[in-house]
């Protein structure tokens, strides 16, 4: 009988678990303190919001900022073709350099086949963060299987694997069509519950909107190229926070939430 055992004291056994490295800093700053210094290894965060409202969007910046500090990525452009993807870029300001990655071909969305393209990254180029655009497309076709059972299926695939390749996965995820005076939280996913369940941050993007004066030609509603970021699950910290960021030449840049009292989300 092997007397070996297989249980000991917590503090003992943590030690085996500590985190190795530093956080990655998003550039954000407030977002990396409630994060506790920034992104780790192991974690799955889900970027959601309205269509249109800018979570690609959002996705690509954030590449941009992580760049900047020298940390490479890897994109699986399920969503546009890398052409496309590298004119968002261009707009953005990015030059050749730019130090981000894709397969050559998105041919399979298997959980197997995303593993290898995320190992063959790390072990080429480094890479620890990678960004997935978009959940809905990692569904196999004609499953008879209950759709939110199938999602929640493949988010917990995706947080197993960032745990066990020590990565950081962005996962953008849609929401679904809201409902007249519904506001945008968590509950808003489009099957939401297995998805806030195995994500360690969510974030919600919402473009503002503006009430037009009653002398305008039109009245009624006008969108702005500001939007609302809610750091609206938080795992590590508990922290929630939302910010207030104007959007230009696909750059945001973060404003005042004072001036913009009278917006609506």
């Amino acid at each position: 009988m092997n007397n070996k055992p297989t249980i000991e004291k917590l503090w003992e056994i943590a030690e085996k678990y500590k985190p190795t490295g530093k956080p990655i800093m998003t550039g954000i700053k407030d977002f990396d303190s409630d994060m506790d210094g920034g992104i780790r290894g192991g974690e799955l965060i889900t970027i959601s919001g309205i269509s249109g409202h800018g979570k690609t969007l959002y996705a690509l910046w954030i590449t941009k900022q992580l760049h900047d500090s020298g940390v490479p990525t890897l994109w699986f452009t399920y969503e546009m073709n890398p052409w496309y993807l590298k004119e968002k870029f261009i707009q953005m300001g990015c030059k050749e350099d730019l130090n981000t990655y894709v397969p050559i071909e998105h041919s399979n969305n298997t959980d197997k086949w995303i593993e290898e393209r995320i190992l063959e990254g790390y072990m080429k180029y480094a890479i620890k963060v990678i960004f997935i655009d978009h959940l809905h497309y990692l569904l196999p076709p004609e499953q008879e299987m209950n759709i939110s059972l199938l999602i929640g299926g493949v988010v917990r695939k995706l947080k197993q694997l960032a745990v066990k390749q020590d990565v950081t996965i962005y996962l953008i995820a849609h929401m679904r069509k809201l409902q007249i005076g519904e506001k945008v939280d968590v509950n808003a996913v489009r099957d939401s519950a297995l998805i806030i369940n195995e994500s360690d941050y969510v974030y919600l993007i919402e473009r503002l909107k503006k009430k037009k004066k009653a002398l305008d030609d039109e009245p009624g509603i006008e969108m702005q190229n500001i939007s609302r970021i809610t750091l609206a699950k938080n795992r590590r910290t508990g922290n929630i926070r939302y910010k207030l960021f104007e959007v230009k030449n696909l750059n945001f840049w973060e404003v005042n939430s004072q001036n913009y009292k009278n917006y609506e989300n």
